[in-house]
C-alpha cells in the first residue's frame, strides 16, 4: 500500500503578525466546531484515496493549531483516524508559545503527536513586540520546557534578517536554542510579503548581511550537532522532518481545510488547492462537495522540473539512480549541457553517484534552478 501525508490547515490567530502572508483569521475562534466538523468531513470526501493509502506522516499547521482546546483537538484526531489507515509514525503540530499549556500538551500526547513545532524567530523581545508577535523569550522558554514533557522531538523556528537584528543577536538566538538540545532547527531568511505590514515599514537587511547570517548560523548549528538537510532546516541525524521531506521529494500528500494543496499521482499526477474562503470552505464540505477551487493535471515535464526545483533544496541534491528510477530516464543525458554550466559556475557538487547544491548553489538558489531547468 502506498504511503500519504496529511496535511491539516488550522487557520485560527489571535493576531497577524508583521510579516505573515499565511491564511489565518484573527478573532473568529466561534468557528472552531464548526471548522474541525468541515475538516472531518471533508477527510471523508476522500474515501478512496484515503482507504488505498496509508497515513503514515501528519502535519497540523497554520495560523495557530495551539488555539484550539484539547477537547477539540482530540475530536479532530479521533475524527481524522477514523476516516483513514492510520499508520503513523510522526505527528507534528505547531504551536506559538504564548497558546500552549501543560493540558494542551498532554492532549497531544494522548493522540499520538510526536513532534512540535515552537515559533520562537528570535530571543529578543524589542525585536518581537516590533514584528508583532505576543510572546517573550521567557515565554518561549516555559513552553519549551512543558513540550519536552509530553512531545519527544521538538522543532524550534528561527527568522533572520529581521528589522534591527544584528549579525550577533541572531547567533545569540541560536546559541541560546542549542543549549536547550531540541532535535531540530529552522531557520528562514525573513520574506517581506507585499501587502503585509511589514513590507510597508522595512526594506530589508543588506544582501551581504543576510548572506553572513546564514553562512554563520549554519556554522553554529552544525557545531551544535544540528546538519542541514535542506536549505532552510536542520537536524540531529535520523530526526529529520519526514513529513515536510514528502514535499521536497515528490512524496504523496492530501491537505485539508482552508487553503491547503495536495499532490496526488494516482493515473495521472496532480496538484490542487482549496478554497481560502473560510465561509465557502466550510459550506462546500456541508454541501458534500470538495471544496477544490485550482487543480492542475502534471505532464511528465512538468515532474520532471518539479523533481529538479525540490531536490535542489535539498543537501543530498538529486541521485542519478533516484532520477532513472522515477523517470526512465538518464539525468545525465537529460542535463548534460547545464551541468557543465553549473559546475563550471561553481553551483553544484558532482559526483559519479548525482549532483548536490555547493554553498554557492545555495546562495544563488533561483539561479542554479534556472540554468537546469533551462534544459526542459
Amino acid at each position: 500500500m502506498e504511503t500519504l501525508g496529511l496535511y491539516v490547515h488550522i487557520p485560527f490567530c489571535r493576531r497577524k503578525c508583521a510579516y505573515c502572508d499565511f491564511v489565518s483569521y484573527p478573532g473568529r475562534d466561534a468557528q472552531m466546531d464548526d471548522y474541525i466538523d468541515a475538516v472531518i468531513s471533508e477527510a471523508r470526501l476522500y474515501a478512496d484515496t484515503l482507504g488505498s493509502h496509508s497515513v503514515d506522516t501528519v502535519f497540523i499547521g497554520g495560523g495557530t493549531p495551539s488555539l484550539l482546546s484539547p477537547k477539540q483537538f482530540e475530536r479532530m484526531a479521533e475524527g481524522l483516524k477514523s476516516c483513514c489507515n492510520w499508520n503513523v509514525s510522526e505527528f507534528t503540530v505547531e504551536a506559538n508559545p504564548e497558546t500552549l499549556d501543560a493540558d494542551k500538551a498532554a492532549a497531544y500526547a494522548a493522540s499520538g503527536v510526536t513532534r512540535l513545532s515552537l515559533g520562537l524567530q528570535t530571543h529578543d523581545n524589542a525585536i518581537l513586540q516590533r514584528i508583532g508577535r505576543r510572546h517573550s523569550w521567557d515565554t518561549f522558554l516555559r513552553a519549551y520546557e512543558t513540550a519536552v514533557k509530553h512531545i519527544p522531538d521538538i522543532n524550534v523556528d528561527t527568522i533572520f534578517g529581521l528589522p534591527g537584528q544584528t549579525l550577533d543577536e541572531y547567533l545569540e538566538t541560536l546559541r541560546r536554542i542549542t543549549a536547550l538540545k531540541p532535535a531540530h532547527v529552522s531557520s528562514y531568511a525573513l520574506k517581506l510579503e507585499e501587502g503585509t505590514p511589514l513590507a510597508g515599514q522595512f526594506s530589508g537587511v543588506d544582501e551581504d548581511l543576510d548572506r553572513e547570517m546564514y553562512h554563520a548560523g549554519i556554522e553554529l548549528l552544525e557545531s551544535a550537532g544540528l546538519l542541514q538537510y535542506e536549505t532552510s532546516n536542520f537536524a540531529v541525524p535520523g530526526r529529520e522532518c519526514r513529513h515536510n521531506l514528502k514535499y521536497w521529494t515528490g512524496g504523496e500528500y492530501l491537505g485539508l481545510g482552508v487553503a491547503a494543496h495536495s499532490y496526488l499521482r494516482g493515473d495521472l499526477p496532480v496538484r490542487f488547492g482549496n478554497t481560502r474562503d473560510m465561509d465557502e470552505y466550510i459550506r462546500m464540505v456541508k454541501d458534500g462537495r470538495r471544496p477544490v477551487v485550482q487543480q492542475e493535471a502534471l505532464t511528465p515535464d512538468d515532474e520532471r522540473a518539479e523533481y529538479v526545483m525540490l531536490r535542489m533544496r535539498l543537501k543530498q541534491g538529486i541521485a542519478f539512480a533516484d532520477y532513472a528510477a522515477r523517470f526512465g530516464r538518464s539525468f545525465e543525458d537529460d542535463f548534460a549541457d547545464a551541468l557543465r554550466g553549473c559546475e563550471k559556475a561553481g553551483l553544484i557538487e558532482r559526483t559519479a553517484q548525482g549532483i548536490a547544491p555547493a554553498t554557492k548553489g545555495f546562495d544563488l538558489q533561483n539561479a542554479l534552478i534556472g540554468m537546469l531547468l533551462e534544459r526542459l
